[in-house]
């Protein structure tokens, strides 16, 4: 039972400091839909082109850039520091390298996976597998990004490995919860154009709090061992308690 309310209060206190670097910085709650809509024209533009590997190579770039765009911004946001839109050419530079070393491993796994995996009878189905262990294993790479500063591609999997390997149940329950949130957001898309833009606002800001929190988690968790925050955030114990 201490357990469970050390880490309620834990979780409490990763979403109050949240909750207030958003109200400094409420403009970012509209981040993920317009680097969505920035993604989505920029694709539309780049399919046009003729060129053999010029298109991938370009939506590579472009979307390292966006990511990058992104997690600077919520960097800031968990650092309690305030952001202005003037910062956004300096936030495209800020992770762009980390973002591609990151993918350039990731598309050389992707290669051996299909060279191993491919003609198998199930293949199809040990690839899905293997990018659903993946996913698991680097949801802290953005946080290793931003708030360790991993540059290679190699360091940033490790960091979020290791994390993952002394973190596991604090960080993927919070992250589960988010995510069933997100999924119960309603869609009021069918009304039209408002209902469709209100619905993408309002996953936009459910996904933007996620990361600011996840933020504050990763910083908590990677910063202490699990007997400093039982001491930390235990609070006043009934008397046989």
């Amino acid at each position: 039972m201490k357990v469970l309310v050390v880490y309620a209060r834990l979780y409490a206190e990763c979403l109050r400091q949240a909750v207030a670097g958003l109200q400094k910085n409420a403009w970012t709650l509209l981040l993920p839909p317009v680097l969505l809509v920035a993604w989505d024209l920029s694709s539309a533009q780049v399919a046009g082109l003729r060129i053999p590997y010029v298109p991938g190579l370009l939506l590579t770039l472009i979307m390292a850039a966006l990511l990058s765009c992104y997690l600077y911004f919520v960097g800031e946001v968990v650092s309690h520091s305030k952001v202005s839109v003037n910062e956004m050419g300096k936030s495209i530079g800020a992770y762009f390298w980390s973002i591609i070393n990151l993918g350039f491993v990731l598309w050389v796994g992707q290669l051996l996976a299909n060279m191993l995996f491919g003609r198998a009878p199930n293949g199809p189905l040990l690839m899905e597998g293997l990018i659903g262990v993946a996913a698991v294993l680097l949801s802290a790479a953005p946080e290793a990004i931003y708030q360790r500063g991993t540059y290679g591609g190699l360091a940033t999997i490790q960091k979020s490995i290791a994390f993952l390997q002394q973190h596991w149940i604090e960080w993927l329950l919070p992250s589960f919860a988010f995510f069933l949130a997100f999924r119960w957001i309603p869609d009021v898309s069918p009304l039209g154009a408002l209902g469709l833009v209100a619905t993408e606002l309002l996953k936009g800001a459910v996904i933007h709090l996620g990361m600011v929190f996840r933020g504050h988690l990763f910083a908590a968790l990677d910063g202490s061992t699990h007997r400093q925050r039982m001491f930390k955030y235990r609070g006043s114990w009934p008397v046989g308690g």
